[in-house]
């Protein structure tokens, strides 16, 4: 139970810092490109009490995933709606894989070339940082609302319409819920950790 809760512990820093960057990515893109919503709700900040969900949290203890609060975003406050809503809905996973090539590299430099290694608390902590952030960056591509892909590829796909109804975007939020609770999704993420498992240590 405690080397669990200790595990758990080096992946949490990675966590707060994904989501509360990715969402501010979202803020800080958004009001650049003439969406000032974002900036007007206070979400245009680094603070992580801004971003971050109680429910979510809370969810992340107890059914061990979670979420953060979804940044406002109005497409139709863009100069050029498509282009700019793909650009702001971009920032949140370029976030993530930024957080993740940064922390790859920090622990190359560590002299860590195998998970076999003994690591320190350090190492450990940009371990699960780079895990953490590379699920996000690529889990938040998935075209299910609310995930950002949702929003990136009716961006790409002429004829789509770029605000899908209330409906359809809970339903969908309640369909990912349940692939979460019931395991469903494991085997993706199993298969991502696999992948980017083999990707830090690539070349070594």
């Amino acid at each position: 139970m405690i080397e669990r809760f200790a595990f758990f512990l080096t992946f949490l820093p990675g966590l707060i810092l994904g989501l509360t960057l990715h969402e501010a990515s979202h803020a800080y893109a958004s009001a650049a490109l003439g969406d000032n919503l974002a900036k007007d709700k206070g979400r245009l900040t680094l603070n992580p009490l801004k971003h971050l969900s109680l429910l979510g949290t809370l969810a992340l203890f107890i059914l061990g995933f979670g979420w953060a609060k979804p940044v406002p975003v109005n497409p139709f406050n863009y100069q050029n709606p498509k282009k700019d809503y793909l650009l702001s809905s971009l920032a949140g996973p370029a976030s993530n894989l930024a957080i993740c090539v940064i922390s790859a590299l920090l622990i190359r430099m560590s002299g860590i070339n195998s998970f076999e290694q003994e690591a320190g608390i350090w190492v450990s902590i940009l371990i699960g940082t780079y895990f953490v952030n590379a699920i996000l960056a690529v889990i938040n591509l998935m075209p299910i609302p609310p995930l950002d892909g949702s929003k990136i590829w009716p961006c790409i796909i002429p004829g789509v319409k770029l605000v899908m109804p209330a409906k359809v975007t809970m339903g969908s939020y309640l369909a990912l819920v349940m692939l979460v609770v019931t395991g469903a999704i494991e085997p993706v993420i199993l298969s991502l950790l696999t992948f980017f498992k083999s990707a830090l240590f690539f070349g070594v």
